[in-house]
């Protein structure tokens, strides 16, 4: 499992989009609103990493670090 701060997201509509957008195609995604910045979990293999962060800065939202 890895773990990331993340950019730009700030509410549940945020989490929906993130997971309805992605969960499908990268499994499932656990999204911590009680931190600041939030944080993001989902079980990735390095390969897929680059291709995860493309895909997450589509949709407006960026990895600031991974935890």
């Amino acid at each position: 499992m890895k773990t990331f701060q993340v950019a730009n997201v700030k509410c549940q509509n945020c989490v929906n989009l993130i997971k309805n957008a992605l969960e499908d195609e990268f499994g499932s995604i656990k999204i911590n609103l009680n931190t600041e910045p939030k944080t993001l979990s989902i079980n990735l293999s390095d390969e897929r990493l680059a291709e995860f962060k493309q895909a997450l800065e589509e949709l407006n939202f960026s990895i600031l670090k991974e935890l």
